[in-house]
């Protein structure tokens, strides 16, 4: 079963500078924000983090007010069941749908549940497919 959610996620683009993961992430520890996912991979000289939070308002506060620009995005979240090809089926759901994935990551705990987070080219379509 398919635990399907709307999502905002945060996207922040920071140069590519060590240090900057500990600083991003540190100060949503300090804003007392948990993380639900996140995703970072370098292009050049920026890192670019994709986050999905408890408390979007209270991280981007505490991101702005520590010099970063924070953009949304829209994206849904899937809660799973761990298993083998439960992310293949998903995507196997949206391309019979002509659902594009434009991109997707994962967060486990390794206690049996994941989250997986698609962008795609019609998240409302995405979401009725998926529900």
């Amino acid at each position: 079963m398919l635990k399907v959610t709307k999502e905002t996620e945060l996207e922040i683009n920071a140069p590519r500078i060590i240090g900057t993961s500990g600083r991003i992430l540190g100060t949503l520890a300090n804003a007392k924000v948990n993380l639900k996912a996140f995703c970072a991979y370098p292009q050049n000289d920026v890192i670019t983090f994709l986050l999905i939070t408890n408390d979007n308002e209270k991280a981007e506060n505490a991101l702005k007010a520590a010099g970063f620009n924070v953009k949304k995005n829209d994206v849904i979240s899937v809660l799973v069941r761990e298993r083998i090809g439960a992310a293949a089926e998903i995507a196997a759901l949206l391309g019979n749908a002509v659902i594009e994935i434009k991109y997707c990551y994962g967060s486990s705990s390794g206690k049996g549940e994941v989250l997986l987070v698609f962008n795609t080219s019609d998240n409302q379509k995405a979401y009725e497919v998926l529900s």
